[in-house]
């Protein structure tokens, strides 16, 4: 405990809620402005999956259609955050530049760079993470973790974790998540799931180089076994397909630290699937805090998720904190954190409530 990470800063950016009704007539703008190497990628990526050639308002008014009648017994999601002017990459860098200028000018240069996402940036040409490394200025390793979803952020957490136990010269790791969506690819995806566009940031630092913040005490991620992940997207359901394996997880976490549900102050989950949240909160012996009109925002939603809890709740030293997620290509994560005082929160931490 005394040698964990500490989390000692949170930035999020999530764009103001758009009506689905808007959103079907604003879609096809950013497609028509989008720059021409997007356009020969997505020609290319059609002819190599086959997909049809479709408008984006015509795609989006059959993804309605089908997310009605497959998410007719959950609350329906109405409206989602959508980013008019930035690309993924300028959301990227909202939350760096937050980070960044809000640090002391001695304080310790970041190391590591780690992009979290999974939709695409639509300049083609850009490296996201590397843009992330320009903005942070001094010499440090920026990479990705790309199509993890809502699993990523456990992946880039696990990561930092072991970083610092093999780079013993490394002191700061900045961990960067962010989403946008633009056609031809869908915000809609199978079981009625609506896609958000936003950003988020983590800043994690050795224990020695800061006093306050949240304790990183465990974080993995972990694939489904392939059986179990063969049909990730079945009518099945979301939570029977994920529920065993996030539980075990969860109970492997809990075990491994000898704690058991009782010994929570909260629980941080995902606006993936309701029927999942209820499931995991009834394993756990809590009730569910979470907005169940919200779209999912991907490799961003926890980072906003935890922003937003830590603006609503009061925690006393060492009080534990529970966060889970998962990632529709076939992974689980979850992460175990200690209040040791309390970390910088920058961004707007309601917005997303009225998404």
């Amino acid at each position: 405990m005394k040698n964990a990470p500490l989390i000692t800063a949170l930035a999020v950016y999530v764009p103001p809620p758009v009506a689905l009704d808007r959103w079907q007539d604003i879609e096809p703008t950013p497609h028509e402005t989008a720059p021409s190497g997007w356009d020969a990628w997505i020609a290319s990526w059609r002819r190599e999956y086959g997909a049809r050639t479709a408008t984006a308002k015509e795609a989006a008014s059959t993804d309605l259609n089908d997310a009605s009648a497959e998410g007719a017994s959950n609350p329906r999601v109405d409206r989602a955050p959508v980013e008019l002017e930035a690309d993924q990459s300028g959301l990227a860098a909202r939350v760096t530049h937050a980070i960044c200028a809000a640090r002391h000018r001695e304080a310790a240069s970041i190391d590591f760079v780690i992009f979290c996402h999974t939709s695409l940036n639509e300049h083609v040409s850009t490296t996201v993470a590397g843009r992330l490394r320009t903005i942070v200025g001094t010499p440090c390793f920026p990479f990705s973790v790309s199509q993890q979803q809502g699993a990523s952020l456990f992946t880039a957490l696990q990561l930092a974790t072991d970083l610092l136990i093999a780079e013993p010269d490394a002191r700061t790791i900045l961990i960067v998540a962010a989403e946008k969506w633009c056609p031809p690819f869908s915000r809609w995806t199978g079981q009625a799931i609506l896609h958000g566009d936003a950003a988020g940031a983590i800043l994690v630092e050795r224990p020695a180089l800061a006093t306050r913040g949240l304790q990183l005490i465990d974080a993995s991620a972990h694939p489904l076994h392939r059986a179990s992940a063969h049909p990730p997207l079945s009518r099945a359901g979301i939570e029977c397909v994920w529920a065993p394996a996030l539980l075990s997880t969860i109970d492997a976490m809990l075990a491994r630290h000898g704690l058991h549900s009782n010994g929570l102050a909260a629980t941080v989950g995902q606006a993936i699937d309701p029927k999942l949240d209820d499931l995991v909160c009834r394993h756990l012996g809590v009730c569910s805090t979470e907005p169940r009109r919200c779209a999912y925002l991907g490799a961003a939603d926890s980072i906003v998720r935890l922003a937003r809890t830590l603006g609503s709740h009061r925690f006393t030293s060492q009080d534990r904190i529970l966060m889970w997620g998962i990632g529709l290509g076939g992974y689980t994560g979850c992460a175990l954190l200690a209040a040791h005082g309390f970390p910088s929160i920058l961004g707007d931490v309601d917005s997303h409530n009225s998404a």
